[in-house]
This record gives structure tokens, C-alpha cells and sequence, in this order.
């Protein structure tokens, strides 16, 4: 059985390596036979995603085509058909290479998310060609739909919902070719590797922060102000040092960069930033499992957390935050919506979960081990689809 993944895009987005990771181990499968498509591959291979996946380049962009791309965004401003050249060019070569008896999985999670993009190009096109396809690990809400991606979703074989509230939603659209399995991020295992030194003389609270939940690079968004609150109360009321923890190293939404603005803003010896280029995935998690409250923004980072029995506060501006916190069994409060911000929101979470933390590293510790172990049902539904195959 060989299955694809056209888009893995690369382990800048340490969620994306830990999805590749996750997924190679609940497949059972060689790598031969696990065929991402890459746009870092010197960077995977640091990351050892090649240990579990075959990598394939993305396709170099010609002068030619620069100079035909160029040519047809001058004749027409339709976006679509401006996104349509580039997914022709990036991910054709490599999903002409699929057969009728191979399985793609479109990975990324929330991909369905946001505005349409390359889940849709690829989904289609596995159709036409009568290639099987599962949406692998998703969440999508119901303010995410629209008229084409339902009409993307009903070309999928099977839909893997990462938590229940996205089967519920797409159940009432009436799709029933949804299963529920946890994120497959939720079997790894921390990996050992030096810790920074705040560790070693003070209690850490780990906060990681995006663009995304703050809504922009800049902290004078409200969101970015709320932090500053917590942060500047944590500093004054309590002892903790505070670690920041990139999680996506991506140029157009480097986690660093809002971190380090962050750190000398507040100008405190208390606030570090974690070298997380140097780090793989387990080893990030193998930090934040030594932290005793996560904060975070980035989804996978708060899945290292939950994993490790670390009490969390997800950072969430979709139903991905909500529906895993729910289906781990946190409280709601746990997850402070930074689209809809209220004033003191993120700083009473915290307060609540410094009362609280013992109990719900209590509960974490005695649900984690049985809530991981659904994960490998996934295996058995993949077989089903691809038996349809033959």
C-alpha cells in the first residue's frame, strides 16, 4: 500500500513534522511506501522526518514560468485562477505519480480552515483520476464552509476528524463518512535533550504565541495586550520564570518574532526564549513536559502538553482548540478565545488554572494513556478504504 502526502510542506511548522511522525507510525508502513511531497528538504532531513517518510522535492519554479505566471496575473485578477496556475505547477508531477491502488492523504489539520487552498486543488484532482482520498486529521468549523469546499469534502473517502465537534458539524451537513481518532501528534514520545537553564532554578511556565492568536506581528492588538497583562502579573505575583516556545518557524509566521518583541518589551531576566531551530518536535515536547503550566497558541504545542499530563491553556481562535480540549477533558474555560477577547479572559484562566492545576494533572494523567491508545483505530478504516481500491 503506498499512500501520499502532497501536503506535508515541511517541519519549519513543527506541527507538520509531527503529523508526518505520528502518522508513519499509526500506518505501520515503510517509508518507501510513505511518499510526502517537501519544500524544505534539508530541513526535514534534520528533523529525521526522512526516517519515516520519502521525500519528494517541490518542483523549482522556472524563469519560464515566472515569466508565464507573471504574464497571466497581468490578464486577469481572479484568485482563483491565480492559485490554480501555482497548484498545477507545484503538486501535479507528483500526484500524476499516484496510481488507482495508492491512497492520498491530505494532511495540515486545520487546512480546511481557512480561505480555499491546495486541500481542494488536490482533492479534485485525486477524483478525476479515481485515486481514494482521506482528509487526514482535521477540524473544521461551521463558519469555515463554503459552497466549494463542501463540494471538495464530498470528494474525500473518508473524513478523520480530529475531535467530535468537527464530526458532529459535518454530520448535520450530511456527511457520514466521518470517524473521530485523536490528532496522531498524541502518540509520540518526548524525546530527551538539554533543557535551558531557567529549569534548573525556579519553577517555568511555558507560553507559546503566534501572529495568528495575536493578530499580527505587533503587541498592540487587544489580544497582545491581554498577554502582557498575564505576563507582567505572573512576573510581579509569582516566582515563575517564563520560557516562550516557538513552535512555527515559518518567514510568514515566525513565532519568534512576536516572542522576541515580547521578551524586550517586558525586559525581564524571567523571560527566555527557547532555540527551537535547533529542536525537533519530541524534543520541544520533551520542554514543555518539564513545564508546570502551557500556555499556547500553536495546536500541536498545546497536544505536547496535554500528552505529557501538563496543564494547558490553549490560545484558540477556531474549533480545533475547543473540540480537542473537550474530547481531553479539560475545562472550558482552559481555552480563551483570542478572536472574541474579553477583557481579563486569559488572565482569570490562568489564575483558575494555578488553583487548579494539581487536579487537572490529575485527570490528564489518568485519561491520557486510554484517550492515545484510540489513535491506532485509524489503521483499520484506512484498510477499509483501501480495499475499495482493488
Amino acid at each position: 500500500m503506498r499512500i501520499f502526502f502532497p501536503i506535508h510542506l515541511d517541519g519549519g511548522n513543527r506541527g507538520c513534522e509531527a503529523i508526518a511522525k505520528g502518522t508513519a507510525i499509526l500506518l505501520q508502513e515503510k517509508k518507501e511506501n510513505l511518499i510526502g511531497l517537501c519544500s524544505d528538504t534539508d530541513l526535514d532531513k534534520f528533523l529525521c522526518i526522512d526516517d519515516y517518510v520519502t521525500l519528494k522535492r517541490f518542483p523549482q519554479k522556472s524563469l519560464l514560468f515566472r515569466i508565464y505566471r507573471k504574464i497571466i496575473f497581468l490578464i486577469t485578477k481572479d484568485l482563483e485562477i491565480r492559485k490554480s496556475i501555482t497548484y498545477k505547477h507545484d503538486y501535479q508531477r507528483f500526484l500524476k505519480s499516484m496510481s488507482r491502488t495508492d491512497i492520498m492523504l491530505s494532511t495540515g489539520g486545520d487546512m480546511m480552515c481557512y480561505q480555499n487552498n491546495q486541500t481542494i486543488f488536490t482533492v479534485n484532482y485525486a477524483k478525476q483520476r479515481g485515486v481514494k482520498s482521506i482528509l487526514w486529521g482535521c477540524s473544521i468549523g461551521e463558519n469555515n464552509l463554503t459552497p466549494t469546499k463542501i463540494e471538495a469534502l464530498k470528494n474525500f473517502n473518508m473524513i478523520y476528524a480530529r475531535e467530535t465537534l468537527t464530526k458532529v458539524m459535518l454530520n448535520q451537513h450530511g456527511f457520514n463518512n466521518v470517524v473521530v481518532f485523536p490528532d496522531p501528534a498524541f502518540i509520540l514520545n518526548p524525546e530527551a535533550c538539554t533543557l535551558p537553564e531557567c529549569f534548573s532554578s525556579s519553577e517555568v511556565i511555558g507560553l507559546n504565541i503566534s501572529n495568528f492568536v495575536i493578530g499580527g506581528f505587533e503587541l498592540d492588538t487587544p489580544f497582545a495586550k491581554e498577554i502582557i497583562k498575564m505576563v507582567e502579573y505572573i512576573l510581579s505575583e509569582a516566582q515563575f520564570h517564563i520560557l516562550l516556545i516557538p513552535h512555527v518557524m515559518w518567514k510568514d509566521q515566525d513565532d519568534r518574532v512576536v516572542s522576541k518583541k515580547l521578551r524586550d518589551y517586558l525586559g525581564s531576566d524571567r523571560i527566555s526564549i527557547l532555540d527551537s531551530e535547533k529542536l525537533n518536535y519530541c524534543q520541544i515536547r520533551y520542554v514543555i513536559s518539564k513545564c508546570n503550566i502551557f500556555i499556547g497558541a500553536r495546536t500541536h504545542a498545546v497536544i505536547s502538553a496535554y500528552s505529557t499530563s501538563v496543564p494547558a491553556i490553549a490560545l484558540g481562535y477556531s474549533i480545533k482548540s475547543k473540540g480537542i480540549a473537550k474530547d481531553v477533558g479539560m475545562p472550558d474555560w482552559s481555552v480563551v478565545d483570542s478572536k472574541n477577547i474579553k477583557k481579563n479572559s486569559l488572565l482569570d484562566a490562568f489564575l483558575k488554572m494555578r488553583k487548579e492545576e494539581q487536579q487537572i494533572k490529575d485527570m490528564i494523567l489518568l485519561n491520557m494513556n486510554s484517550y492515545k491508545q484510540k489513535t491506532y483505530g485509524i489503521l483499520d478504516e484506512v484498510y477499509k478504504v483501501y480495499y475499495k481500491c482493488k
